[in-house]
Parts: C-alpha cells; sequence; structure tokens
C-alpha cells in the first residue's frame, strides 16, 4: 500500500511539474479578422471572442463567434485526467487527446455524426503572451480545411458578452414549444444532435423554408419525443441527459427496438 501510495504522489507531482512547465493560455483573447482565415461556406465573422480558463492541465474554453446569424456560442473542456476527453460541438459528440509539445499545445479530436471529422489543432503562444494563435486543420466530407485564428489578448472585462445569459430559443425563434428556455446557441446544436440520431435532414420535421410551421407530423412527434426524454432523464437520472434521441435510434428514422 505505502509503494502504491508513493507511485500515486509521484505521478500526481509529475502531472502538476508539466504543468508547471508550460505556457498558461488563460485570458480573454479576440480575433484579428485581417489576420485570421475564417474557411468555409458559412459567412465569415463579424466577431471572435475566447475565454480561456486554464487550471493546471485542464483547458476550458467559452468561444462566441458572431456574424449575420447572430450569436454563436460553443463551450469546451479538455481534462487529461478524466476517463475521455468528450465535448458536444456543434450538437455533435467529440472525443479528443491532448497533449503539449515544446509549449505547443496540441489537441486531436474526432467528431461523430452522418458525416464524420477529425480535427488537428495547435495553440500557440508569443514569447510576449499577447498573442495565441490556433491553428485548426479538419478533414470531412468537404476534403481538407484549414483555420487559423490569430487572437490578441483584452482585458478581463472584454469577456463580458460571453459571460452574459445568452438569448433563448424561444426569444430568438419562432413558434418554439418545448425547448423555449434553452440558450438559442444550445438549440441549435439540438437540432443537429437530432438529425444525427436520426440520420435525417432539418426538413424530416420541418417545412421547407418555413421552420416555424407545424405542418408536418413529424414535428408534432418529435415535440412529444422530446417530452419523453426529458421526463425519463428528470425522474430517472435527477435531471442528468442520459436517454437521448441516439439512446433508441441509433442513426435510424425508425427507433430500433428488436435485435437484428
Amino acid at each position: 500500500m505505502t509503494f502504491l501510495r508513493s507511485c500515486v504522489f509521484a505521478l500526481a507531482a509529475g502531472v502538476l511539474a508539466l504543468a508547471a512547465d508550460n505556457p498558461n493560455l488563460s485570458g480573454v483573447w479576440k480575433a484579428d479578422l485581417d489576420k485570421s482565415t475564417f474557411p468555409g461556406r458559412g459567412p465569415k465573422p463579424s466577431n471572435y471572442l475566447v475565454i480561456i480558463e486554464q487550471g493546471g492541465p485542464v483547458v476550458k474554453e467559452t468561444i462566441g463567434l458572431y456574424n449575420q446569424f447572430g450569436e454563436q456560442r460553443t463551450y469546451l473542456t479538455f481534462n487529461p485526467r478524466a476517463k475521455q476527453i468528450l465535448n458536444w460541438f456543434h450538437g455533435l459528440p467529440m472525443r479528443s487527446t491532448m497533449a503539449w509539445n515544446d509549449g505547443v499545445l496540441t489537441i486531436d479530436s474526432k467528431i461523430a455524426g452522418q458525416h464524420p471529422e477529425t480535427v488537428h489543432e495547435t495553440y500557440t503562444l508569443s514569447p510576449d503572451g499577447n498573442t495565441l494563435t490556433i491553428e485548426t486543420d479538419t478533414t470531412g466530407e468537404h476534403g481538407e480545411q484549414k483555420q487559423t485564428a490569430v487572437l490578441t489578448k483584452q482585458p478581463d472585462e472584454a469577456g463580458e458578452p460571453l459571460r452574459k445569459p445568452e438569448i433563448t430559443a424561444g426569444e430568438k425563434f419562432k413558434n418554439v414549444q418545448v425547448l423555449k428556455t434553452m440558450p438559442a446557441s444550445a438549440f441549435i446544436d439540438t437540432m443537429r444532435n437530432f438529425t444525427m440520431s436520426l440520420g435525417q435532414n432539418c426538413e424530416f420535421c420541418h417545412v421547407e423554408h418555413d421552420f416555424a410551421s407545424d405542418d408536418k407530423m413529424e414535428k408534432k412527434t418529435a415535440r412529444k419525443m422530446i417530452t419523453m426524454t426529458q421526463t425519463a432523464n428528470d425522474q430517472t437520472f435527477g435531471g442528468k441527459t442520459e436517454v437521448r434521441c441516439y439512446t433508441c435510434h441509433r442513426g435510424a428514422k425508425e427507433p430500433v427496438s428488436i435485435p437484428e
């Protein structure tokens, strides 16, 4: 027992020493849009804010992307001590590994879904600590895409927009009935999760170009199913989200209740 305890202490000391040798990325960061590149088919951001909280080996990120459609928030936690590093990236499960190499943080991720992606990211802090460069290499359905976010350090108060409660889905979107108190960004992510879980596109439940319409029976059924899973999670799992659409559908339009 004494030997085991010594090994545990030695391992913990090694982790702390490793964390101490690496730069601290904590702070409020804003993208220099003239120096950054944001490829892709969507609109380019008009603002891009990141709050990083680094405690030992654990790195937490709150990302705010702003464009013509408003604000999109993303919350990520990378904890190498966890059994697995699992985040929900735009409603899709993302499993990651992380490592420090010569002061550069590297995060490699795999995102599941109808169109899986692999993501390779590096975080490099300038010697003066005022510029953080995040390079992202994503490979998926549309081939390889590279993004470079050149972020400059901001005073702490610059992060207030990301600390304030986000507008709710009920306030931003029309005819939201069962998820109206959910933050708007989380609502959109939840819709993406539904498409992954059923292997369908948005028009499976929604009328094309009129998402507020209740003309489709599938949308009415979806509301009942959302209420059903919420009740199961509240009454059985203390409010923790353990039952999801994917629990039964597994990427199929009809739920799978009988083994093949």
